[in-house]
């Protein structure tokens, strides 16, 4: 029986407003408690058309002065080769004009990590993960951590089926290159925020800049103005997100603590305690588990956090007016 990929292609599934279940295997669990580094992948971009795919290879490829490689192992040498190469592409592309032919991706690698290390992981990813696609890769060194930019087609060799890539597959996908980094040498994991205490994706590009410069968004704004309305009313209710987040931080600090449990139960056994060197094994990963449970962070909401800065400045207020009285 062949086995079944890892990445299936097929009808595109819409994932809005609901999580999907993962259960983290107990080393996935230490990588995170250990606080190894995350694998980095994220969708930068989709694209219809063949200019606007077109217009991806050129950015990945510097406008064809960076080599860029394909699924075959092909060399892209210049911008000439990389449009052949779309053009080929675009025989699959759909008419529709809400139709994504193509995806590109970023894969990321921590600070000092080796290039060809990341250059041999992507490859990899690329193999596991889109066996039925065609893709084609670069390696960018212009910050201070290696990345690569993949550009995917998005319809497969079987010409009725097209990749998809929603929150289940873009989190196998970071899997994939965990392991295959892990095998080049650098050590990466692939939990969910939630697993490490983290409540909030990042922001995004736009509001990210705008507090870089110091100005405030507007969404940050409203949702002040909506704390201050309700703190005038005497009490702030917890949303409904922020109790689920609440209770799911709590059931993973209960796993921690089940999974370390577990370990001290297998230490004990007579063949563990008489391997000196297994048994501090076991007993570091109990440690480390029982650690991270109680110093895993408590997640907030973006509306929490500025929600504890406005309670410090009203009592900062109070306070200020109390010494005025004094004096």
């Amino acid at each position: 029986m062949a086995d079944k990929p890892l990445l299936e292609l097929g009808r595109a599934r819409m994932v809005k407003g609901r999580d999907f279940s993962i259960r983290l295997p107990l080393m996935e669990r230490l990588r995170a408690a250990r606080g190894v580094k995350q694998a980095v992948v994220k969708v930068a971009s989709y694209a219809h058309g063949m200019g606007r795919v077109q217009g991806m290879v050129d950015y990945i490829s510097r406008q064809g002065k960076l080599e860029l490689e394909t699924e075959s192992g092909e060399r892209i040498l210049d911008r000439e080769q990389g449009k052949a190469l779309i053009s080929n592409w675009s025989r699959d592309f759909d008419n529709s004009a809400r139709s994504r032919d193509a995806v590109h991706m970023v894969f990321s690698m921590p600070q000092d990590s080796k290039v060809e290390a990341l250059r041999a992981s992507v490859r990899t990813v690329g193999a596991r993960a889109f066996p039925d696609c065609e893709w084609v890769f670069g390696i960018h060194e212009d910050k201070s951590h290696p990345h690569a930019h993949m550009v995917v087609k998005m319809r497969g060799r079987e010409k009725d089926k097209k990749l998809r890539l929603n929150k289940p597959e873009l989190y196998k996908l970071r899997e994939i290159f965990a392991e295959a980094a892990r095998e080049q040498g650098v050590r990466l994991a692939a939990s969910p925020r939630a697993a490490r205490g983290v409540g909030r994706k990042a922001d995004r590009q736009a509001v990210y800049r705008l507090r870089q410069k110091g100005i405030i968004p507007d969404i940050d704004k409203q949702t002040a103005r909506e704390l201050l309305s309700e703190l005038n009313r005497g009490f702030v209710r917890e949303r409904p997100w922020e109790k689920a987040m609440r209770e799911r931080n709590e059931r993973e600090r209960r796993t921690y603590l089940e999974y370390a449990q577990k370990l001290r139960a297998t230490a004990a056994q007579e063949k563990i305690r008489q391997d000196p060197g297994e048994l501090q094994k076991y007993l570091k990963a109990v440690a480390d588990l029982e650690r991270f449970a109680r110093i895993m962070p408590r997640p907030k909401t973006r509306r929490q956090m500025i929600l504890e800065k406005t309670k410090i400045r009203v009592q900062q207020k109070t306070k200020d007016r109390g010494m005025e009285m004094e004096l």
